[in-house]
């Protein structure tokens, strides 16, 4: 037990690791910039990857061999290049930097097309050309501008017939470790880009989708309102409007919210890049951003729609759970009259009954007593007559059953 105590104790400090402790100071160092030197080509692909495994078998393809380690990016320097492979949470990266042209990184890329498994999707395809200032050429249909450090960007914003996007980088004379991380936040930036606006295609494509279920659910309350149909037929049709929301809102909740996770990292690195205007071209942040708002828009407007479908739907079921609550209280309403009005008949009833039990029973009681009487009057003790004794007891016997029963209805009634 201590042997596993102390297993679980790293460093000199003699106390108990979180298990999480290493990751979290790790992250710190978990995206390093590559130093870079002028000139440079720099080949950046993203990758979606779609299962579990998919990260690993593009490690493999791209370094020959299975990944052993637990590491959060992988560099090496390999054949005049520099590669970086960096997961993350649902894509990966792959940067390949030369300073021998744009061959080097072509042919490893060409070399890896075959084993790159068919679960990693590619998103992004950079090419970035980092030249001297000095003997930069100008671009005027170009987008960008001068970034902190007086580091020019340019690009066209437009994948080539190589299926590449091509950006320029003139960079003044300046350390490859602040070049690095400038370039870095430039390729972080498109990566970013494109994973915000791949939720605009699915906004998109469920728009219509969208229109439907808000015209069945007008449809459904409208005949909720004027009562068109039955109870029964409303909840059918507005419990399958809920369960087509509810799977509609499940398959585009996580890319709705990436899309606006992705988003507020643009304009992180937008800001960070600390751009001014060059000449007449357009800015890099202008561009990005007038592009980029109306699909975010697009994005929570969609999503915001399916919230209040959502909603709508749920007051529909309440409005319709109400509606039978007052039919059933209507019906419970007559059930209880009716059991009241069966109660005073009944009542009536055993009132009838019961005046009819006191004369049988006064009945069979006289008949009884007749033989007291007679033997009284066989005995000469009786100084009346047969008939005029039972007349006299008639009364007095009739008086006291219909009493007795009377108590015996009020003990009940109390009970």
């Amino acid at each position: 037990m201590a042997e596993a105590a102390l297993a679980e104790r790293t460093g000199a400090l003699p106390f108990r690791n979180h298990p999480d402790r290493a990751a979290a100071i790790g992250e710190a160092h978990a995206r390093p910039p590559l130093s870079l030197h002028v000139p440079s080509t720099i080949h950046h692909l993203a990758f979606a990857c779609v299962g579990r495994d998919v990260a690993g078998e593009l490690y493999g393809a791209v370094f020959g061999a299975p990944n052993t380690t637990a590491a959060r990016h992988t560099i090496l320097a390999r054949d005049g290049l520099t590669i970086k492979l960096e997961p993350h949470t649902e894509f990966t990266t792959l940067t390949l930097v030369s300073s021998d042209g744009r061959a080097p990184g072509e042919d490893l890329i060409a070399r890896i097309a075959g084993d790159v498994p068919d679960g990693a999707e590619l998103l992004v395809s950079l090419r970035v050309f980092v030249v001297d200032r000095a003997t930069a050429r100008a671009h005027p249909h170009d987008i960008g501008g001068v970034l902190r450090g007086n580091i020019d960007v340019s690009s066209s914003f437009r994948v080539g017939h190589d299926g590449f996007m091509e950006m320029h980088v003139a960079a003044p004379a300046i350390g490859p470790e602040q070049l690095g991380r400038r370039v870095q936040r430039v390729l972080e930036l498109e990566t970013y880009r494109v994973m915000t606006l791949i939720g605009l295609p699915t906004a998109r494509r469920i728009g219509p989708i969208l229109s439907q279920l808000e015209a069945d659910l007008a449809e459904v309350t409208n005949a909720l309102t004027y009562g068109e149909e039955g109870d029964a037929a409303i909840l059918d049709k507005l419990q399958d409007l809920s369960a087509r929301t509810e799977a509609m809102r499940s398959a585009t909740r996580f890319r709705f919210s990436a899309s606006r996770a992705y988003a507020a990292l643009v304009d992180e690195r937008l800001l960070s890049l600390d751009e001014e205007k060059h000449g007449e071209r357009p800015t890099l942040s202008g561009f990005i951003r007038t592009r980029l708002a109306p699909a975010v828009r697009t994005i929570a407007s969609t999503e915001q729609r399916q919230e209040e479908l959502s909603m709508a739907v749920g007051r529909a079921l309440d409005l319709l759970r109400t509606r039978v609550d007052v039919s059933m209280n209507k019906g419970n309403q007559e059930i209880l009259r009716s059991m009241n009005e069966r109660q005073q008949r009944q009542l009536v009833l055993s009132e009838a009954v019961e005046s009819l039990s006191v004369i049988a029973i006064s009945y069979y009681l006289l008949g009884l007593l007749a033989y007291p009487v007679d033997a009284l009057l066989d005995a000469g003790v009786l100084p009346i007559s047969r008939t005029l004794a039972l007349g006299l007891l008639a009364p007095v016997v009739v008086i006291g059953i219909w009493s007795a029963l009377k108590r015996v209805r009020r003990h009940w009634r109390t009970d």
